[in-house]
């Protein structure tokens, strides 16, 4: 009976430092896990490096325009029609309705500064869409006793058969009146809606290429690129690196905010903006409509408003 005993006390014993053994650990173990969240919660995370847009703007994009405006050809009738219907006015009231009264007087007061000269037509430049709407682009064309004719050029916003608002552009000034949208010429493939494709794209292969902001040492490091993707390098090879030098790690901080389409030459441009914590950047991705494909990617706007 009393080995018996001592053999119960002994496994007494044992359970009985198991129990504190195992006891120890567990109160060990809480506190080493309070200390753990207690000092994950006393690191503080500033306020404004969290809504601080200079430190979270590499992955902001300047707001998209939607440039798929279906039926391309049916857009381009629009915008004879909307000149047509200008000069049809212009012809009956000698009044350009189509301008504020501000604008209006102002232009006139240019016109007849001195004798002899009139506003004979408008002619059509382009059509297009940026931030703010549908837009077409005319010249009023000044003539007088001279050879040079004057271009007032004038952005119009429309919708519909409408003309909403006009901005003025420039002047300028030739031998001939500016047409850059011709009626009898067929609009073909717009280009349109591949560009969001194909900026996509560009963009992976830049980021594949490892020449992202740091690494874009100078144009000449995109002529592959420019190549592969079917693009002229002499054209296209600064529009790359300027992008590249002013992106984020994924490229992903430009946007298209815009289109242009004219037949002289016939071209499809879609704009680019690209925000970086300074500055905007702007890029055009231009589509020849001869050969259906994107051809070159420049830095800056590149207009029939301003570089014809």
């Amino acid at each position: 009976m009393k080995k018996l005993n001592k053999k119960y006390i002994k496994w007494i014993i044992i359970l009985l430092l198991l129990v504190i053994i195992v006891s120890s650990y567990a109160l060990n173990l809480g506190k080493i896990k309070d200390k753990t969240v207690d000092g994950i919660a006393s690191i503080t995370i500033p306020f404004s490096l969290i809504v601080n847009p200079k430190n979270i703007d590499e992955d902001i994009a300047p707001k998209a325009v939607d440039i798929n405006d279906g039926d391309m050809t049916k857009e381009k009738q629009q915008a004879i029609n909307l000149v047509s219907t200008i000069n049809d006015d212009y012809d009956n009231t000698k009044e350009l309705s189509f301008l504020s009264n501000d604008q209006e007087n102002n232009l006139l007061k240019k016109v007849h500064a001195k004798p002899h000269r009139y506003i004979a037509k408008m002619t059509l430049l382009n059509f297009g869409k940026d931030a703010t709407g549908k837009y077409i682009t005319i010249s009023c064309n000044r003539y007088d006793d001279t050879k040079t004719i004057v271009s007032y050029r004038y952005r119009l916003y429309y919708k519909g058969d409408t003309i909403k608002s006009a901005k003025y552009l420039n002047t300028k000034s030739n031998k001939y009146p500016p047409q850059f949208v011709i009626k009898d010429i067929v609009l073909g493939k717009s280009g349109n809606n591949q560009a969001k494709a194909f900026m996509q794209l560009l963009k992976t292969a830049i980021i594949n290429s490892n020449l992202t902001a740091t690494n874009a040492n100078e144009p000449g490091n995109f002529n592959q690129i420019s190549i592969n993707l079917g693009l002229n390098p002499d054209n296209s090879n600064n529009g790359l690196y300027v992008l590249a030098k002013n992106s984020n790690a994924r490229v992903s901080n430009s946007s298209i905010v815009g289109y242009q389409i004219a037949d002289v030459p016939r071209y499809t441009r879609v704009y680019i903006k690209q925000l970086s914590k300074d500055n905007s950047y702007y890029y055009t991705l231009t589509f020849s409509r001869n050969s259906g494909r994107f051809i070159n990617f420049q830095k800056g706007i590149i207009s029939t408003d301003t570089n014809n």
